[in-house]
């Protein structure tokens, strides 16, 4: 029989190895801290190993003392397990704070069968570092590695049977195990806090270069065509990047991968909606608009896409320019009057009814779902190109909740009146040199008859008639001209030019018998690119206005009409260009000037700040021969440079901020983008 003790036939012995007589006790001491090295104190704890399992002797069980420390005493050399209670230890980990600096291991590539959260790098803490020294034994370990079940979260996560796969790792909660051979020893366990990734987004009416350049990647985001699952899309960055806190998240751009500045808040205050929008995709389909939303405990984050040139559906958009009444019926009740954006001026037609469509295809979202306890939150627009006048409508259309916009390359959107209405908006735009996007449509009242006498056939027509009006928009102010909104945040090339006087026939004289000269402008080989942002000192922009406008009336018509704008700051006296419209031009600069205002003395230099040195030498070496206007404009258009740093000081003032710009630093790679100045 096989269940006679007596008579057993198979070659397997049932029974345990048991040590009879007067075994050695053993011991072992658990320390759990934080990233920081401080304490997890008073968090109950229950260990178990094969004895307590047989009923030999019972659970170990108490609290971590005030050093977080967990003694047990009185053990069999058996491996032992340690589990915390789930509840407390998720809540004091919450509150606990991540080092700046991470160990960031390489994603896995396509075909690398390396798990994607595998164990940190050996020798990057420094409490690893301390323990070792002391002849402690050291673990890294995250939540999910230590408690006992799937803590309770509020909000919850979407699959409880399969929680965020960074902080739970083990999906049977078996706890944290050490070998027999290892008691008699301390065990150092740092233990991840339980937090998530969070974009530092300053919600304010000053400029902010951590804006710029984190809004700059959302508005990259946007054009994602990635799957949900596959990386470099919305999701996988909020769901996904923004959960693992190994890495810092980053934003796919073609063959460019752009970190992001990120903060850690605690996990219940983590993103927990994001979803890329597309009316081509809705049912019925509709249109080409895109963008994307994402919503934390503190945050409303939207970016809207820009121009793609698959397809006609945009650039229809684009080039439909008529202006018309700021009215969106996508927002109006039956038989309700429908609530302009402004209550003077016009809007674009073509960019009104992008906007119309996507509030009328996607009414929950853009209705319901951004809405929810937005009195708690703060809410950011941003957008490139088209997605930027699309954000400004957006934007103009919840004025009452406060929007914080930035925006890329892009167009004027509304009309003068219009702008002025809207002018309390917080809207940031930001110019590349000669973009030439930024320039249309042009500076002209467009509006004209023909488009409502011959529907279909008159927008041709009206256009035509339009691009006439616009040709003699140099000639004459009008009415109510298409105008751009918000402060500007300029990316300008600087030359300088040197003057010289000579006389080229001495024997032919003018009346009062003085010789005729003439003055030629040669540029010289310095040039450098200049980050310019006026609303950072206004005195600064009212005097290079000023500059500019009497070196253009001093010197002669054929250097102004060469050198420098006509109707402008010095923006359009070179040729406008589409190279300088991608974001692929507007990020990398963005990039390094935050670099540089993080750590202006880094050995070696920056390239851009190399080039500015230069400039700076040059007009020292030819300060008698520039004209005293172009080298006052110079001047302070340095000036407005090194005033950038100040918008770094609210990051820097954050809690938190500080980490982040020195986790930023940490990875970030000078030399990764090239940044044009040149061409």
């Amino acid at each position: 029989m096989h269940n006679d003790p007596i008579h057993r036939t198979d070659t397997l012995n049932p029974y345990k190895d048991l040590i009879v007589g007067k075994q050695k006790q053993y011991w072992i001491e658990f320390q759990l801290l934080d990233e920081q090295g401080e304490p997890l104190a008073n968090l109950p704890y229950r260990a178990v190993n094969d004895a307590t399992r047989e009923g030999l002797m019972p659970e170990f069980a108490g609290l971590s003392d005030a050093q977080g420390v967990i003694r047990i005493d009185g053990l069999h050399p058996l491996p032992i397990t340690l589990s915390m209670q789930a509840d407390p230890l998720a809540e004091q980990l919450q509150t606990r704070r991540l080092r700046a600096e991470r160990a960031e291991p390489p994603r896995p590539i396509v075909g690398d069968d390396t798990p994607l959260y595998g164990s940190q790098c050996s020798g990057f803490s420094p409490i690893e570092t301390q323990a070792l020294a002391a002849g402690h034994g050291y673990h890294y370990l995250r939540i999910g590695q230590l408690s006992d079940k799937l803590p309770t979260l509020n909000p919850t996560v979407s699959d409880t049977k399969q929680p965020p796969a960074f902080h739970f790792p083990d999906p049977g909660y078996g706890g944290f195990t050490v070998r027999g051979d290892e008691l008699d020893r301390r065990h150092v366990l740092e233990v991840c806090p339980f937090r998530a990734w969070s974009l530092v987004l300053h919600h304010q009416p000053e400029y902010s270069l951590v804006n710029a350049y984190n809004l700059g990647l959302m508005s990259i985001l946007a054009y994602s065509k990635q799957d949900e699952s596959e990386l470099g899309s919305v999701k996988q960055f909020f769901e996904q990047q923004c959960l693992d806190l190994s890495r810092t998240p980053r934003v796919w751009d073609n063959s460019q991968v752009w970190p992001c500045v990120v903060t850690d808040v605690p996990f219940s205050d983590r993103y927990v909606a994001a979803d890329r929008l597309d009316t081509a995709k809705a049912d019925p389909p509709e249109g080409h608009t895109q963008l994307f939303y994402a919503i934390s405990a503190a945050q409303v984050l939207v970016a809207w896409r820009g121009t793609e040139m698959e397809g006609f559906a945009d650039l229809i958009t684009d080039a439909t320019f008529r202006p018309v009444k700021p009215e969106i019926a996508a927002i109006c009740e039956p038989k309700v009057p429908c609530p302009g954006l402004s209550s003077v001026g016009s809007v674009h037609l073509g960019f009104r009814d992008a906007f119309e469509m996507a509030r009328r295809v996607y009414t929950k979202v853009m209705g319901k779902t951004i809405f929810e306890d937005i009195e708690s939150k703060k809410l950011f627009i941003c957008g490139h190109s088209l997605g930027g006048a699309l954000g400004l409508i957006h934007a103009a259309s919840l004025k009452d909740y406060n929007p914080l916009l930035y925006t890329y390359g892009m167009p004027r959107t509304f009309t003068l009146h219009a702008v002025q209405f809207l002018g309390d908006l917080w809207h940031f735009r930001h110019v590349n040199d000669m973009d030439a996007i930024p320039r249309v449509p042009p500076e002209a009242a467009l509006d004209n008859y023909l488009y409502d006498i011959y529907g279909p056939v008159g927008l041709l027509a009206g256009f035509s008639w339009s691009l006439r009006q616009a040709a003699s928009s140099a000639l004459f102010k009008h009415e109510d001209p298409y105008s751009h909104h918000g402060e500007i945040a300029l990316f300008l090339r600087a030359e300088q030019h040197l003057q010289h006087n000579f006389t080229p026939y001495p024997a032919y004289r003018k009346p009062d018998g003085s010789p005729y000269s003439s003055t030629i402008a040669y540029a010289l080989p310095v040039k450098t690119k200049l980050y310019l942002v006026p609303s950072l000192c206004e005195d600064s922009d009212q005097q290079a206005e000023q500059a500019t406008q009497r070196l253009n009336t001093s010197l002669t018509a054929e250097n102004r009409a060469r050198l420098f704008p006509r109707y402008s700051l010095p923006t359009t006296w070179r040729m406008p260009r589409l190279g300088d419209h991608y974001m692929s031009q507007y990020q990398p600069y963005i990039h390094n000037q935050l670099l540089e205002s993080i750590d202006a003395e880094r050995d070696p230099l920056l390239q851009r700040q190399i080039e500015r040195r230069k400039f700076e030498e040059q007009i020292k070496e030819y300060y008698g021969s520039i004209h005293e206007d172009e080298l006052a404009r110079s001047q302070v258009f340095l000036h407005l440079q090194g005033l950038l740093d100040q918008a770094l000081h609210i990051t820097q003032q954050l809690e938190g901020g500080a980490e982040a710009l020195q986790r930023f630093n940490a990875i970030a790679d000078p030399n990764a983008y090239y940044e044009k100045t040149y061409g």
